[in-house]
């Protein structure tokens, strides 16, 4: 390959505003190894997924998001609706807040060992899911999951947060709403045409398997079998020590196991919809919207050739 080929597109306010000094480490490293990146900074939200379009436009065969999940979302994006992207294999230097994709993907957190791991090129074409609704009505790709109901909330408390990164932004986030946690949506959900009626407070449709830093939403998910892993709490919780119980269970994936309370399976087509119209809703961590009523889910088999780690996709 020719050595223009590598683009690293960097959140340079990632990790709490570190993110322009990882960049120089992160291109050592790859000097370290003989080879040259070009890195493209991002300047505001949504300027990471120009920049990736801008790659596939300018021939780069590889194209590196360094920094959490929303900078990974957004070349994810910037990729999938560039003319081309099939020929570009993405790679991914987690150096953000959660990261709970590159987990899922088993890319390692430390910088030399995830550029060695680029430069290894063990890649692997993975699923991605798209979701439309009211306020993206041409759709979102995602790479790890969309969440509905009490898993944004916690999110976007989460990201407010400017002192706490990572998993003591989300325990901070948690205590907060466990005092103040939202009121259940009345939905119907179809999946995979089978439609249903649920009062809950919490659907998560799954890529990836972990959610929230530590949450594993999804422990049965992999990225490379053409099916979402789709979660969703039975029944409204309604005390602080139901909650409680639900996110000890999400912190050891148990709640796979009891039917009581969660539903699990796979989909390949999830449609919610809520007659309230005030559902807030993530992708990949990242708001999709905060009073939505419609939102149509459907997975894009083995769409994208991912630069993978040591754990099976």
């Amino acid at each position: 390959m020719l050595e223009k080929d590598i683009l690293l597109i960097i959140n340079p306010n990632a990790s709490k505003g570190k993110g322009r000094k990882k960049a120089h480490e992160i291109k050592d490293a790859f000097q370290r190894n003989s080879r040259q990146c070009t890195i493209a900074y991002t300047k505001g939200p949504g300027h990471a997924s120009i920049l990736a379009r801008k790659g596939v436009l300018y021939e780069y065969n590889v194209i590196v998001a360094a920094g959490g999940d929303g900078t990974v979302n957004e070349v994810l994006n910037g990729i999938m609706t560039a003319e081309g992207h099939e020929r570009v294999t993405m790679g991914i230097i987690p150096i953000g807040r959660g990261n709970d994709f590159a987990w899922s993907a088993g890319i390692p957190n430390n910088i030399d060992k995830a550029v060695k791991l680029i430069l290894s090129n063990r890649s692997e074409k993975v699923d991605v899911g798209l979701c439309v609704g009211t306020d993206h009505k041409e759709g979102l790709y995602f790479f790890n999951g969309a969440g509905f109901g009490f898993e944004p909330v916690v999110n976007f408390r989460a990201m407010g947060y400017r002192h706490l990164n990572g998993m003591p932004s989300y325990v901070a986030a948690f205590i907060y709403i466990l005092f103040h946690f939202p009121s259940p949506y009345h939905v119907n959900i179809t999946i995979d045409g089978e439609e249903r009626t649920l009062v809950t407070q919490q659907i998560s449709v799954c890529n990836g398997r972990r959610m929230g830093s530590s949450f594993l939403l999804a422990p049965k998910a992999r990225l490379n079998d053409g099916l979402f892993d789709v979660m969703y709490t039975t029944h409204p919780f309604s005390s602080t020590g139901e909650i409680l119980r639900a996110a000890l269970a999400f912190l050891r994936g148990s709640h796979v196991s009891d039917s009581d309370d969660f539903a699990y399976m796979n989909a390949r087509h999830v449609l919610i919809e809520s007659a309230e119209g005030n559902m807030e809703a993530h992708c990949d961590g990242e708001v999709f919207s905060r009073a939505g009523s419609r939102f149509e889910l459907t997975i894009q088999p083995s769409a994208l050739e991912l630069i993978h780690g040591k754990e099976k996709c």
